[in-house]
């Protein structure tokens, strides 16, 4: 076993002493839910979660949740912002119906990219530094994709800016679940995942005042994409620079030996609260035999880094996770392969199905407002629920309904009809990205949770890649194929949800 195997096991297995003092020889107190906690069946994480019940819902938590969300409304920009600049940049650059799919399926590559590498090396490196490096890589490539001059160039800063899209995505989740105590995760997790909606908002929103606008430096380069790109890539940039303030997650730290580090955090976290010093001394006492490590030795090189990033990402095929691995992805996979799929291609589809050629600008980015906050209350219901009903009846129900409204689609023609179908898909199938991001971070332990979210999420990407190819080669001849596909797939991943775990976002 590698050394991040062995420090999960000597986390999660070693038995507290029955001693009430430190080894800084401070006496310490232990009210009756502390002394249940002695029993030598409890882990770190059992005491870690005492220690956030306690502290309960401060303002740095807040800030963290704030934090989050921020960071994910900005990668929502990267993603669906080139679904609205498409049509001006085809015509900017003079694209073909194959390179304006390339303009959307380049992101996704990328996005497959970061997945893989950032969400292993979140696991190895730390979730709050790869969110500072690929928050600011997604910031910044997107900028320079605004000032490209040609189409190659252009899409090559969208790849990169895809790589720091992939790697933020999967660690936001895991970053804020790990700061979540479990009697409200599943209402963190998903108020941090309503953010997407905020973003699909913003998104369409900036595309209605900016795009439609006649460039104002009156110069044909600067076209009023070129504006729109950048606006959308400030949020990545703030996200970057308020992780740099944020610290790292205790348990993290804790995993990888680092405990002096945990310990520190953990007591800025509380305020130094001196109610709560039972708890940070018994996790002392937990990992005692294990504080003199203070790093993972075998990640010295890149190439020893890169060994351990191969081993993580096999370990979810082992015997222990191997069963969780494959009904996630049949669980996951379809959904987004219809979602995405139809959405970037949704204000195409708008037009296609409308009596009117000349549907104004305007009026497509006011209908993919419409959209975005159809959203709203299966956002709110998730926020309400997750804890209550718990995650896998609401994502089976969610899937049940969007495959449903999807089908009704296909039987559709008039753009009111399309619009009104559409709004009810966003709506309906909201909770299920929700579910999925607190599904994700519960069912895979610390040592491999990062990696294992940034796997499913390069699957994810390449099932959005097929799904955006598939609705471009249709959406001139015959859009019910991939939406009769999608309804059909919807439905069977929740036939193959019945076998997640019955969980609730506590667990």
């Amino acid at each position: 076993m590698n050394e991040a195997g062995d420090s999960k096991a000597a986390i999660n297995s070693s038995a507290p002493q029955q001693d009430s003092t430190d080894s800084s020889g401070d006496q310490v107190m232990f009210d009756d839910t502390e002394k249940l906690l002695r029993s030598p069946s409890v882990t770190v994480h059992t005491v870690y979660d005492s220690f956030l019940t306690k502290v309960g819902f401060n303002a740095k938590l807040c800030f963290i949740v704030i934090c989050s969300g921020i960071g994910l409304l900005s990668d929502t920009l990267e993603v669906m912002g080139i679904s609205y600049a498409k049509k001006y940049i085809q015509e900017d650059f003079n694209l073909t119906r194959l390179e304006e799919s390339v303009l959307v399926g380049v992101l996704f590559a990328g996005m497959l990219i970061g997945g893989l590498f950032w969400g292993t090396a979140a696991d190895i490196f730390g979730r709050r530094k790869v969110l500072k490096i690929s928050l600011a890589m997604n910031g910044s490539f997107a900028c320079l994709s605004a000032l490209a001059p040609n189409f190659p160039l252009f899409c090559i800063a969208r790849l990169f800016s895809g790589v720091g899209v992939g790697g933020s995505l999967p660690v936001i989740f895991s970053y804020v679940s790990e700061w979540s105590y479990s009697r409200i995760k599943g209402r963190i997790i998903s108020t941090v995942a309503t953010c997407w909606m905020v973003g699909t908002i913003l998104a369409a929103g900036f595309a209605w005042a900016i795009l439609p606008q006649s460039s104002t430096l009156h110069d044909s380069y600067w076209q009023q994409w070129r504006l729109y790109l950048v606006v959308c890539s400030v949020p990545s940039l703030v996200a970057a620079f308020l992780y740099h303030i944020l610290p790292e997650t205790p348990v993290f730290l804790l995993t990888h030996h680092q405990t002096n580090d945990a310990i520190r955090t953990m007591l800025d976290y509380s305020g130094n609260n001196p109610q709560l010093k039972g708890d940070i001394n018994h996790i002392k006492r937990l990992v005692k035999d294990s504080e003199n490590i203070e790093c993972m030795s075998d990640n010295s090189t890149l190439l020893n880094s890169l060994k351990t990033m191969i081993l993580q990402v096999s370990g979810l095929f082992s015997s222990e996770l191997r069963w969780k691995t494959f009904i996630c992805m049949f669980a996951i996979l379809p959904v987004h392969f219809g979602y995405y799929g139809f959405m970037l291609w949704f204000p195409e589809y708008v037009k296609k199905t409308s009596p009117d050629d000349n549907t104004s600008d305007e009026r497509v980015f006011e209908e993919g407002l419409f959209v975005a906050l159809s959203s709203l209350p299966g956002n709110f219901l998730s926020i309400l629920l997750a804890d209550v009903v718990g995650v896998k009846f609401l994502l089976i129900t969610s899937l049940v309904l969007s495959a449903g409204s999807i089908f009704l689609l296909y039987a559709l023609h008039s753009p009111s009809q399309v619009l009104l179908l559409s709004c009810l898909f966003n709506g309906v199938s909201a909770p299920v990205f929700n579910m999925v991001d607190i599904l994700l971070p519960a069912l895979y332990p610390t040592y491999i949770r990062t990696s294992a979210f940034g796997f499913h999420s390069s699957l994810i990407r390449i099932v959005m890649i097929i799904g955006n190819w598939l609705f471009s080669k249709f959406v001139d001849t015959s859009p019910s194929v991939p939406i009769v596909l999608t309804s059909g797939l919807l439905l069977l991943s929740a036939v193959v949800s019945f076998r997640l775990p019955t969980i609730k976002a506590d667990h």
